[in-house]
């Protein structure tokens, strides 16, 4: 008889995120786990739909644009003159972190560089953007006391 996933099982899954056009942004094909029913941070939408799922099931979750990932926030949108950022980080893609007066680090992107200008980014790359995050459910088992409690305390902080 399969496991089906209920409240306080442990859950090992694998995922993709495509966008709405079927193209893969993020693969995890390492197992990825949670207690289910306790609150540790996965999407109440997709533990929603993976209640009552079994080993083996594929679940699909669309998430509308601004969902999951937030909106786009223009005040995180920085353009700066490219000769006041060192050269290592005048590249496409590149992440530069930055820290504020309390200590509090947050991730830009460089999104767009001109001869001129050179533009970084700290919005979330998938947000506005409608994405399927599709699950492939890998085991399920009853979860051990320590690791519900281990999760209660964690998510109580």
């Amino acid at each position: 008889m399969k496991n089906t996933i209920t409240k306080n099982k442990y859950v090992e899954f694998t995922y993709s995120i495509s966008n709405d056009e079927g193209k893969i942004i993020e693969q995890v094909d390492v197992p990825v786990n949670y207690v289910h029913g306790v609150k540790m941070g996965l999407w109440p939408k997709l533990e929603d739909a993976l209640e009552n799922k079994t080993t083996n099931d594929n679940v699909n979750v669309e998430f509308e644009p601004g969902e999951v990932f937030g909106t786009q926030d223009k005040k995180l949108i920085f353009e700066d003159d490219i000769g006041n950022v060192p050269e290592e980080y005048q590249v496409l893609g590149k992440i530069v972190e930055f820290q504020n007066e309390s200590g509090d680090v947050k991730p830009f992107t460089v999104t767009k560089i001109t001869k001129s200008k050179i533009t970084l980014d700290g919005n979330h790359p998938l947000c506005n953007i409608k994405i399927n995050f599709n699950v492939n459910i890998i085991n399920i088992r009853d979860a051990s006391n320590a690791e519900i409690n281990a999760l209660n305390e964690v998510t109580e902080d």
